[in-house]
């Protein structure tokens, strides 16, 4: 592969690194695998030092070339001197040359810096990491011609606004436009790498096949440490749930495991705790769970291995969504056995009750998590080959050389 073929990457975020959340994890990891391949420069929010000290655990970071909005001072005109809201709206109405648009705060954000490294270099692939930078596309068509446009999907939008739609009676404005969107990846994008297979061809069916998608797998750090302390004891003191609890899925699903599973796991070990590891805030649908004294809150943690390492399991009893679900990876990377629903562990290459316990219905769940508390031999194999499954498939090493052979070979087709 070519060394020196050169990659923007526009991620409007501040939050990149150290990577915590789902989302922070796979675009952190995806931009610093690419670094190995690639020469990358990076537009996002975050203060420049903040991200550069990525680079003493991962060397190949110190390569890129940072573009942080906190740095760039936007050049001063007239609509500079209008009060914030109508200077946005103002501008953003005569950037997009139409005067009903909503002003997308984010674009405005890294819009002038992005013109100015779109002028100053010619790169061979841009990378988009959200819907919203897609706004982003008519200037990197107009200052980079030549470049592949690739859209970085972390999850099918269109399922996920479904999920809130039925939930919250969202406007189904507000679907329809997102899949309206998703319908029309093969026309504004060049390609787009997917999570997953199921994500991949479902974007596909969208787009009446006629979009070049490849799958780029959400991997993970693999650490030396093979066994947690929670996996090895015989009396268990606690088992994890890690998620954002500001997304739906995550909210709806562990609302069903605390109404229709936990109780039975309670009968079998009354002492039991539920760790729920996650940032954000419960909707008011699901309050009533923090009233449970059998669950502990953590919110948001600097560091999930400690919780993990306090664990006897961990549960992913997810009903919805889409993407590949990161919290399944770093529970098989940490050696923890889990139990999961066939949603819940969507995307990964595994062998029902070899790496993951799968359960669809509560009695079923309820059962794999009682006879896994039960049994230490199983919970310690179980780690074993899921540990061994994440080495060999899931390890970012590995999904970065695939990732750039998709777009060295596939994407850019050797131009």
């Amino acid at each position: 592969m070519n060394q020196f073929k050169k990659i923007l990457i526009l991620c409007p975020f501040d939050d990149i690194y150290p990577p915590v959340v789902g989302g922070s994890q796979r675009y952190f990891h995806v931009i610093h695998q690419l670094s190995r391949f690639f020469k990358v420069s990076l537009i996002a929010f975050q203060v420049k030092d903040t991200f550069c000290e990525s680079a003493t655990e991962y060397p190949s970071i110190g390569s890129i070339n940072y573009f942080s909005t906190r740095d760039y001072q936007k050049p001063a005109d007239v609509l500079s001197i209008l009060p914030g809201k109508l200077e946005k709206a103002l501008r953003y109405r005569w950037i997009k040359r139409n005067p009903f648009a909503t002003a997308d705060g984010n674009f405005l954000h890294y819009y002038f810096l992005l013109e100015k490294v779109l002028q100053e270099n010619a790169f061979d692939v841009v990378i988009l990491e959200n819907l919203s930078s897609l706004n982003a596309i008519p200037i990197i068509r107009k200052f980079n011609p030549l470049a592949k446009i690739i859209y970085n999907a972390h999850n099918v939008d269109t399922h996920l606004a479904s999920v809130g739609v039925k939930a919250w009676g969202t406007k189904s404005e507000y679907l329809s436009q997102i899949e309206k969107t998703e319908r029309n990846f093969a026309k504004i994008l060049d390609a787009v790498i997917t999570c997953s297979k199921e994500d991949r061809q479902a974007l596909m069916d969208m787009s009446d096949g006629k979009l070049l998608a490849g799958v780029v797998p959400n991997g993970v750090v693999i650490p030396e440490k093979l066994f947690n302390e929670g996996v090895q004891k015989e009396t268990h003191h606690y088992i994890l749930f890690c998620g954002a609890l500001w997304t739906e899925p995550n909210s709806e699903g562990l609302n069903w495991f605390v109404e229709r599973i936990w109780p039975m796991v309670q009968q079998a070990f009354p002492e039991l705790k539920l760790l729920v590891v996650g940032s954000g805030e419960l909707s008011s649908r699901f309050q009533h769970l923090k009233t449970n004294e059998s669950l502990i809150f953590t919110g948001k943690v600097a560091d999930v291995k400690p919780w993990y390492n306090k664990s006897a399991l961990a549960i992913v009893p997810l009903l919805n969504g889409s993407g590949t679900r990161l919290k399944v990876l770093e529970a098989m990377g940490l050696g923890v056995p889990m139990v999961s629903t066939s949603k819940g562990a969507e995307g990964i290459l595994y062998s029902s009750s070899k790496e993951i316990m799968i359960a669809d219905d509560p009695t079923t769940f309820a059962g794999a998590v009682i006879n896994l508390l039960n049994n230490k031999s199983q919970r310690m194999e179980m780690a074993l080959e899921a540990r061994q499954l994440a080495k060999d498939v899931y390890d970012w090493d590995i999904i970065g050389t695939e990732a750039a052979t998709f777009i060295h070979n596939v994407v850019l087709k050797n131009d």
